[in-house]
């Protein structure tokens, strides 16, 4: 397992995608991939800093789980507020855009982005883990 800790504020994030990105890239992933990934990874991440430490500052944990299989699995850890994002509900994505409600749509695009994606919270710690595989 490859582990990246930093602040959980914007300005880590590039680093914290570059990561990922080594990560993927050694795995095989295409330039198409390696964007998605990095699209899924970042939605995630800015959903830590603005909403899981709203209250206060804190940190956040990235690891990339190594295994023989090409695929990519991904770990998100904070200590945020306890929420579990998989909760809510898909938004209305044929409804008029002035009707819909506003929020939801980054965790609609995890969800259709990633190959697995499942949330659990350990202690007083946030875990989401997102997989992709090399297709």
């Amino acid at each position: 397992m490859l582990v990246k800790q930093m602040p959980a504020r914007v300005e880590s994030l590039h680093e914290l995608l570059t990561f990922i990105r080594v990560e993927a890239k050694k795995r095989g992933f295409s330039e198409s991939a390696l964007g998605r990934i990095e699209l899924v990874a970042e939605e995630a991440l800015v959903n830590v800093f603005v909403h899981g430490y709203a209250d206060g500052a804190g940190d956040v944990e990235v690891r990339c789980l190594v295994s023989d299989d090409p695929a990519l699995t991904i770990e998100i850890h904070d200590r945020g507020v306890s929420f579990d994002p998989l909760s809510l509900a898909d938004p209305d994505v044929h409804a008029d855009l002035t009707k819909r409600k506003i929020g939801g749509m980054g965790v609609f695009l995890i969800r259709k982005m990633t190959d697995a994606v499942a949330y659990r919270r350990e202690g007083d710690t946030n875990i989401l883990t997102m997989t992709f595989r090399n297709r």
